[in-house]
């Protein structure tokens, strides 16, 4: 699945680049070839606007001669307004011509072309101030021959020649870059399909994979939900079948235990008669008057004065073992099948009572116990609490050494929903191999010059795991041990949830 993942990931990761790739593309090319069309587009405006600016050239020129011409016919001034006029605009309209002239994004009309048009057009001009001066000085006749002859005519027609080759240029610009404006634009929507084409294609696969994966993941959610289910029935067998398991040792150990109590008290009661006897026996032989220097009766004084007692005194030590054995065996089964009541405690005065409890045993280790800070409230069962600290404070102040001041810290604080406490001191320390064999039944880890039954740690651990945690030790053996308790700090609602 993991795999799946990455590949899912890996195609998609795919998909965008070639998206981004086509995106970018499509914005370059749009870009590229709107300058283009831009540039088409000022050429052909800037030909149309220069065909127009040619027109009212001419028609400026033509006006001063028809101008002319009616003044000369009836010599009013007022005949002579587009005379002026043209003589006004003709100026700027050879200015505009050249401007639109250099507009071009390439020289298209050589300048010299311009310069020969302007040349006739002067020269056209030139005839007309010249007809008008004459016909002012009142030479009329001379006026009349003047504009009789060709000379006006040819240099319009020379005007008009020149303007029409200047028109044909620019036409031929305008149409040009037209095509080439529509060729730009039928590239561009080329490309921008090519470029939507694609963006479609990939999204359309990439839809299909996404579809493809969420079916995939949909078969696997549930295969998975499948697996749980038969995962939490398994496990709530098992756990149903543990839970038989555990009740029914915790009844055997109960029952083995009062079963073992009954033969344990007649043996202590026959070792009593066993002790009495050999009292009276005893008595007998010294009130006999044997002799003690006999050797034949040496053993019988051996056997009442020593050895019977001896044994006796060895056996009842045994009974007494066995006995506490019993007892312990029994409070394990007891505490395994008590019910817990959850309560509110203050952790800090709790494991201060288990301190006070046991105060003699730390003063004649000379040991000092501190509780290090705030300790996290819980709730939870306090005599379960109480039977932790009092053990795990025992083990810690039975295992001190004599070659340094004993030292034991017990502190805690919150993880989660549960409280984790320390209880660390500066003793002999645990063997790492041992670190789980002393939570054992009945196993005791290291040297054996210290009392006890291997019981206490074990349950130790019983309780701290009916509470909702765990119990755990770290030591290098040497240098002191930390016992780690966590519990869950609320047991009420983690009881709640399981019957639920």
């Amino acid at each position: 699945m993991f795999r799946k993942s990455r590949r899912f990931v890996g195609y998609n990761l795919v998909f965008l680049a070639f998206g981004v790739f086509a995106l970018l593309i499509m914005v370059i090319t749009s870009v590229l070839y709107s300058n283009r069309t831009q540039t088409y587009a000022a050429d052909a405006l800037t030909a149309a606007r220069l065909d127009a600016l040619l027109l009212k050239y001419q028609s400026d020129l033509v006006d001063a001669e028809t101008s002319l011409r009616g003044y000369q016919l009836v010599r009013r001034e007022d005949y002579l307004a587009p005379y002026r006029d043209a003589l006004a605009e003709i100026p700027g309209d050879a200015k505009a011509i050249r401007d639109n002239t250099a507009a071009f994004s390439r020289p298209e009309i050589a300048p010299a072309l311009i310069d020969e048009l302007f040349r006739l057009g002067e020269a056209k001009l030139a005839l007309v101030r010249g007809t008008l001066e004459t016909l002012r000085a009142g030479d009329t006749d001379a006026a009349a021959m003047m504009s009789a002859s060709d000379r006006g005519k040819v240099a319009m027609d020379a005007v008009r020649a020149k303007v029409d080759q200047v028109q044909r240029v620019a036409e031929s610009i305008r149409t040009r870059q037209a095509d080439n404006m529509r060729e730009a634009s039928s590239t561009l929507t080329t490309l921008i399909a090519l470029g939507v084409g694609m963006i479609v294609t990939l999204a359309v696969a990439a839809t299909l994979f996404i579809v493809r994966h969420m079916r995939e993941l949909d078969q696997a959610r549930e295969a998975l939900v499948e697996i749980n289910t038969n995962l939490e029935e398994r496990v709530r067998s098992r756990t149903e079948g543990v839970l038989r398991a555990n009740d029914e040792l915790q009844r055997y150990a109960y029952i083995v235990s009062h079963d073992l109590r009954a033969p344990l008290v007649n043996i202590m009661g026959f070792i009593s008669e066993l002790e009495t006897s050999t009292n009276l026996l005893k008595q007998f032989v010294e009130k006999s008057g044997a002799d003690r220097a006999d050797p034949a009766l040496a053993e019988v004084f051996d056997a009442t004065d020593a050895d019977i007692p001896e044994a006796l005194g060895f056996i009842r030590s045994s009974m007494n073992r066995m006995d506490n054995l019993i007892n312990e065996i029994l409070k394990l089964s007891r505490a395994g099948r008590r019910i817990l009541e959850p309560s509110a405690i203050k952790t800090t005065d709790l494991i201060q009572t288990c301190i006070d409890a046991i105060r003699q045993r730390f003063d004649d280790a000379g040991a000092g116990v501190t509780i290090q800070g705030a300790l996290p409230n819980v709730v939870t069962d306090r005599a379960a609490l109480e039977q932790i600290f009092s053990n795990l404070l025992d083990n810690a102040a039975k295992y001190l050494t004599n070659d340094r001041p004993g030292r034991i810290e017990v502190r805690g604080k919150t993880r989660g929903g549960y409280a984790v406490f320390e209880v660390e001191d500066n003793g002999r320390g645990v063997a790492p191999t041992d670190h789980e064999r002393i939570f054992d039944l009945f196993r005791r880890a290291g040297v054996q010059d210290r009392p006890g039954d291997g019981i206490g740690l074990a349950h130790t651990r019983a309780l701290a795991r009916r509470l909702g945690g765990d119990v755990t030790v770290e030591s290098d053996g040497s240098s002191g041990t930390t016992f780690t308790v966590s519990i869950a700090r609320d047991l009420g609602a983690l009881l709640r949830s399981e019957t639920t």
